[in-house]
This record gives C-alpha cells, structure tokens and sequence, in this order.
C-alpha cells in the first residue's frame, strides 16, 4: 500500500511538534519528543505530476569524470531523468548502477538514463567533440564565464556537460576540450557547490536558455 501521511501535532502546548506520520505503517498515538498526545493537523496534499521541462534541444549528454561519492552520483542520475539527459558517461572513479547504493540514493532513476561507465573521459569527450557536441566545462577557472549570463552562447542542439571530481577539479585535457567553461556565481565563503547541487543548477539553466 502507498504511503499515506498526515501532519500531527502534539498536543502539549509547551512541546507543540509536528511532522508528517505514514498512518500506513505506524498508529502511533504519542509524541516522541515529550510522550503527550498527538492529535491529526492535517492531511498531506495531493500531488500532481508538474509541466515537462519546455527545450528546443534535441540532445544533452553529461560526462562525471571521477566523481567519487555514489550519493552524488545517484542524485545526479535522479536529476538527469527529470531533465531529460538521453545519456550519462560514468568516467574513470565514478561508481555506476551496479553499485547497490546509487539506486537508493537515484530511487531508480537510473533505469531511465541511458549510461555507460568508460575508462577514459579525455579520449570519450574527444571522440564526441568529433560528432559536432558543444563540449561545456562547469569549472571555475579564471576565464570561465557566468552561467546566467552565457546561455544563448550555446550555438548548438547538441551539447555535453563536463562535471570533474570535486578534490582535484575537471581534468586539465577535459578543459582543453571544451568549446565554453561556466561557473556558478556564489556570495558565501565557500568557492564551491557539491556536485550534484552544482549539476542540478547548471542543467536546468542551460536547457532553458538554449
């Protein structure tokens, strides 16, 4: 049976928590937090599948190369279905679908995404710059141009995003490659996003611009 949950809230005016409880699974009548009772805010919502993505192109690959963290790359892969992605290019270190963990953290969105996994991102990435694919780095390196303001530079139905490893960064000959290196503008302290962020701003904000 699906999941069903309520929103309940305790009773104990001084306590007062709330959180959703799956009445499928558990009849719990009890605050976990003070023991009080718990009484039914309200009920869940329903959900409705939203609006496709609305592109006009007609191809969009994405090459993770060395992406250690099968979190991230089981998150990466859920995105890519939600997007659109017709292929995933799983280079050198990074885990692939035969990894028990990456399809809980994909909730098996990698059934839906065409992948390959691939010894070498510089030769793969070569060999599709060679079929005509607009090769895009997302790198912050100094000449590197900002991802909001760089979208209808992409002259192309055809594109392939480059991600790196987070440590060390996209390969030097990947960058070599590339036709255009992005970055994300951020006002925090920290230089960089998690990858999987990194990819899920990136591919919505180039579908959408070209």
């Amino acid at each position: 049976m699906a999941a069903r949950f309520s929103f309940v809230e305790c009773c104990n005016p001084n306590c007062g928590f709330r959180f959703p409880l799956d009445l499928c699974e558990y009849q719990g009548k009890f605050c976990p937090r003070c023991a009080s009772r718990l009484g039914i805010a309200v009920s869940q919502i329903d959900q409705h599948q939203p609006a496709p993505l609305s592109t006009t192109r007609t191809c969009f690959e994405v090459v993770l190369d060395n992406i250690r963290s099968v979190h991230n790359v089981g998150s990466i892969f859920r995105t890519a279905e939600s997007v659109g992605v017709d292929h995933l290019y799983l280079c050198g270190l990074t885990p692939n679908p035969q990894n028990p963990a990456l399809s809980k953290a994909s909730l098996g969105a990698e059934m839906c995404v065409g992948w390959s996994a691939e010894n070498n991102a510089v030769n793969l990435v070569a060999g599709r710059k060679q079929k005509n694919s607009f090769i895009i780095a997302l790198e912050s390196t100094p000449t590197a141009q900002n991802i909001f303001t760089t979208g209808k530079l992409v002259q192309s139905n055809r594109i392939t995003l480059v991600l790196g490893s987070e440590p060390a960064g996209i390969d030097p000959g990947l960058l070599a490659l590339s036709d255009l290196t992005i970055y994300i503008p951020m006002s925090g302290k920290k230089s960089s996003l998690n990858v999987s962020v990194a990819f899920g701003i990136a591919a919505y904000t180039l579908l959408t611009a070209i």
